[in-house]
């Protein structure tokens, strides 16, 4: 039995994408027998599935730069310097260290001579255009620091931007359901939450195009982009409710302009027929899992057709591509 360390700064430590890939490697390394603590500056506010969280603080005293009103993220020394206190105290002396962020890593690479600095930003994966919080100095920090270390680098999908010393393939490892489902009385589904990246208005756009009411996955309730939708949130503890109303439906589009590849894509894969924009490279990584590849005319005319096709449900390239991303993860503790 291995023991397995995973840190986050509690910056990262919200509903999204990043929590729900270390709760999915959480689980996998708990299945495999190992012992598994989260280390983090300040109590996680979102539910993180290992044996042990321990922090330094109740809350976070880290203060993100504010511009144009979005947050922006810069490095911080005395955030370094409560992480590294933190495995100092409780990490012990793990047989694998696994850093989901910048200044975790940063605390980390004095304590331990090896681990994996796991590259979870859009921005450090794929070039092009800007859509994380990072800042600029944040950004060229990170990049600076995969270029020099010792450490593996995890690569959450395939990037010809990065170029680590020790790269190592990182993908969530994914646990695909078995779709049992044949009872289909809702439509359209997206997951995500409202943002440009997310290509939210061009969904809405698409369903007001294909004169249908959506169903919306987000932790956005209110918001007004989604009123001519069927709203619902879940907590990240509520996976299966979530499957439950997921296999409803009888078609996913995931509009998203970057991910790394796209938690909720592969969710949705399991269910239904997913759609997404191939004019976004980035989609490319989902051709192995079985997704549908099209832009333009072509992509509302494969969502209208599939909203009216009979189809068998089926995800057999889900689960090869999953087990294959488990092993990935596997190998580390072996």
């Amino acid at each position: 039995m291995a023991l397995v360390v995973h840190a986050c700064s509690s910056v990262l430590v919200r509903p999204n994408g990043i929590v729900r890939y270390i709760n999915t490697v959480i689980d996998l390394q708990k299945s495999a027998g190992h012992q598994v603590l989260f280390l983090s500056d300040a109590q996680p506010t979102e539910q993180i599935n290992s044996h042990q969280c321990h922090w330094l603080q109740q809350t976070s005293s880290y203060v993100p730069n504010t511009k144009d009103t979005h947050v922006w993220l810069q490095v911080d020394d005395a955030l370094v310097a409560q992480m590294q206190t933190v495995f100092e105290m409780y990490a012990g002396t793990p047989s694998l260290v696994v850093c989901h962020d910048l200044h975790s890593f940063l605390a980390a690479k004095n304590l331990f001579d090896d681990g994996v600095f796991v590259q979870h930003e859009s921005d450090v994966l794929t070039p092009g255009s800007r859509w994380s919080f990072l800042s600029d100095e944040y950004l060229n920090t990170q990049i600076q620091e995969l270029h020099s270390t010792n450490w593996r680098i995890g690569l959450t999908v395939p990037s010809e931007n990065i170029h680590p010393l020790r790269p190592i393939t990182t993908p969530v490892p994914f646990a695909a359901a078995v779709d049992q489902g044949s009872f289909r009385p809702r439509g359209l589904l997206y997951v995500g939450d409202s943002t440009e990246r997310k290509g939210a208005r061009e969904f809405m756009r698409l369903t007001r195009s294909l004169g249908v009411t959506p169903t919306v996955i987000t932790h956005e309730l209110d918001h007004k982009l989604f009123s001519d939708a069927d709203v619902y949130k879940f907590a990240l503890e509520q996976k299966q409710e979530m499957y439950s109303l997921m296999r409803e439906h009888r078609v996913a589009f995931i509009s998203s302009k970057n991910e790394c590849p796209g938690i909720a894509a592969l969710e949705c894969l399991q269910f239904m027929p997913t759609v997404v924009d191939s004019q976004y490279s980035w989609t490319q990584y989902l051709i192995p899992m079985g997704a549908k590849l099209a832009t333009g005319v072509a992509l509302e005319n494969t969502v209208r057709e599939l909203l009216n096709q009979d189809w068998v449900s089926g995800s057999n390239q889900l689960l090869e591509w999953s087990k294959q991303a488990q092993r990935c993860w596997l190998n580390l503790t072996n």
